[in-house]
Parts: structure tokens; C-alpha cells; sequence
């Protein structure tokens, strides 16, 4: 299994996200909630297509909808073992 850098990682989201709401990066931070950032079930699919396909890995697409922020999703990835 690959592993990734948890900056990489987070720096990978953050940019992603402020571009996907159309926001300045300085506005996604770790705490950041989804929900304020009007997030919605097909916005997870598509961003976690998006993930894999810069990492080049799977994701499950419910990732974002069992997370509430962006903290609580690296977790996740580093429990999953995605991330050392």
C-alpha cells in the first residue's frame, strides 16, 4: 500500500477545497467543517475521485461524509494507513 505525507496530503486538500468552493486557502483550515463549506454527498464522490486520481490511490467516497473536517479526515487516512 502506498503512504503519503500528511502535509502533502493536507496541502493537497486544503488547495483543492478553497478551489472547489471558490475561496481563498486561508479559509480551509484543519477545523474547517464540511457543512460550512456546503458540502453534499455528490460533492464527496467527486472530490474523492479527485484525490485518487492525484494519488493515485482508492478512497472510499463516503470518506468526507464520515468526517466532519479536514483534522478528522487526515486521521481517518493516517488510521487507514494511507498516510505515515
Amino acid at each position: 500500500m502506498k503512504t503519503f505525507d500528511a502535509a502533502q496530503v493536507q496541502s493537497w486538500f486544503t488547495r483543492y477545497l478553497a478551489d472547489f468552493v471558490d475561496l481563498p486557502e486561508s479559509a480551509v483550515t484543519l477545523d474547517t467543517t464540511f457543512a460550512k463549506l456546503g458540502f453534499d454527498s455528490v460533492d464527496s464522490v467527486i472530490i474523492s475521485g479527485a484525490f485518487e486520481e492525484a494519488f493515485d490511490v482508492e478512497v472510499d467516497a463516503t470518506l468526507f461524509l464520515r468526517n466532519d473536517d479536514l483534522r478528522s479526515l487526515i486521521e481517518d487516512l493516517r488510521a487507514s494507513g494511507l498516510i505515515a
